[in-house]
């Protein structure tokens, strides 16, 4: 994952219908149930929410729940440590250490389905798996390069206000080199569709650089794109 910098994940299990996001650890000591977000919990509440609310059974009222508890309040998604806390899961090592967002995706009551059931499972599924691929485009996306047309391996991308960065790609990676790709809140609900352009910035070793990032129509940030200048 270091070397393939991956931007969205989804482990699928079953047993249960619901998706969890993380954190999945909780911070308390002596806590197993402890509302635990990360700072880009909006991101994370809204990727699980779009395959919870595409799929055909999640968010359906008339359904009965898997077991004992009904995640219906929260549209068939659930933070990992408010349900139950677990240790050094893929989704908080995945977080914290990569570039990739990666979410706990319950696919069914039935933990083994018979052979039989599996047409019917892969229906109940399906738009929801094209749908949740389909955000790892909402978010800012481009080439690093420095002002001589450069790529910048291991750069850090940082948005402003949300206290979690990720890196370009380093150069043994040759295909997603200088790649950076991030995902990021809506900005509809504070963003005019205007195309007003929004700092991003850019560390790297020896220098600082401000890339401007354009946000067009309702959509998310973009492109990050190439023109950028050097605010040492």
């Amino acid at each position: 994952m270091e070397k393939n910098p991956f931007v969205l994940g989804g482990n699928l299990q079953g047993g249960e219908l619901v998706v969890a996001y993380p954190y999945d650890m909780v911070r308390s000591t002596w806590k197993t149930q402890e509302h635990t977000p990360t700072p880009d919990d909006h991101v994370f509440r809204w990727l699980a929410y779009s395959y919870a609310s595409t799929h055909r059974l999640m968010t359906d009222a008339r359904r009965r729940v898997c077991h004992t508890e009904d995640f219906q309040k929260e549209d068939g998604t659930v933070n990992g440590a408010s349900w139950h806390t677990v240790a050094g899961s893929i989704n908080d090592f995945s977080y914290l250490h990569t570039n990739c967002f990666e979410l706990s995706i319950y696919v069914g009551c039935d933990k083994y389905p018979h052979e039989s059931e599996l047409p019917e499972e892969w229906e109940n599924n399906r738009e929801s798996l094209i749908v949740f691929m389909e955000q790892v485009h909402r978010g800012i996306k481009g080439m690093v390069r420095d002002l001589s047309g450069k790529g910048i391996p291991n750069a850090i991308i940082s948005v402003e206000g949300v206290n979690h960065d990720i890196r370009t790609g380093k150069k043994k990676a040759a295909c997603l080199q200088f790649h950076c790709a991030r995902l990021v809140e809506s900005p509809q609900s504070s963003v005019q569709p205007s195309g007003r352009v929004t700092p991003c910035r850019v560390n790297c070793t020896h220098r600082e650089l401000l890339v401007q990032v354009s946000i067009k129509k309702r959509k998310l940030i973009n492109v990050c794109v190439q023109y950028f200048h050097s605010i040492d």
